[in-house]
């Protein structure tokens, strides 16, 4: 924490103000300029990533769904299968499990 000639706190701030015609004024322009443009690139970057990998769980969602429907299907079928089974039939594929 500083205190400035003007009597104001502050902090992790300078207290001189810059010319705006001084080569430090501009050089820490420059700076600034590329610290701002570097994490907005950032930032578009890690847009597009999400972006993409929004895409790739869809699909993966799509497919895992219809895998779903596939096996339920094939379930209601099997049990389709099983309920007409005779009853006799059932009792000998469990004696024989066992």
């Amino acid at each position: 924490m500083a205190v400035c000639a003007s009597g104001e706190t502050v902090v992790n701030f300078t207290c001189s103000i810059l010319d705006k015609n001084s080569n430090e004024y501009r050089v820490r322009r420059e700076r600034n300029n590329i610290a701002v443009r570097k994490s907005r690139d950032k930032a578009k970057q890690r847009n597009v990533e999400t972006q993409q990998k929004v895409l790739e769980l869809t699909t993966d969602n799509e497919r895992l769904r219809k895998r779903v429907e596939q096996l339920t299907r094939e379930l209601e079928t099997l049990r389709g299968i099983f309920r007409q089974l005779p009853e006799s039939s059932l009792v000998k594929a469990m004696g024989s499990c066992a």
